[in-house]
């Protein structure tokens, strides 16, 4: 009788340990934090600028004038053609961007 008060006993406890884990609360879980803020795509065109173009260009060269966005879209596609797959459609928009927002006619 005795060992049967103590198993029971410990199953009890047992019981009453595993309830009361399961019972808590979980912690609040902190709001997703924001990644790294958003680049803009003239900011992303200019590190491809500095990194395509200046292979073949001084940066200052290239960056002296001042053009519409159409005409830098032509001069960005002209170049496009010179290298097969050196500078992407998507990269190319983004370059234009740059040129366009900081080397634009106004």
């Amino acid at each position: 009788m005795r060992m049967r008060t103590g198993v029971v006993t410990v199953v009890i406890l047992f019981m009453m340990a595993f309830a009361s884990g399961c019972s808590k609360a979980d912690a609040p879980k902190p709001a997703a934090t924001p990644g790294a803020p958003a680049v803009s795509a003239a900011a992303e065109g200019k590190t491809l600028f500095e990194q395509k173009c200046s292979v073949c260009h001084d940066i200052g060269r290239a960056t002296a004038r001042q053009e519409t966005k159409e005409h830098w879209t032509e001069i960005v596609k002209a170049m496009q053609g010179k290298k097969a797959d050196w500078i992407s459609d998507a990269d190319g928009a983004k370059i234009v961007e740059f040129l366009a927002s900081e080397h634009g006619r106004k």
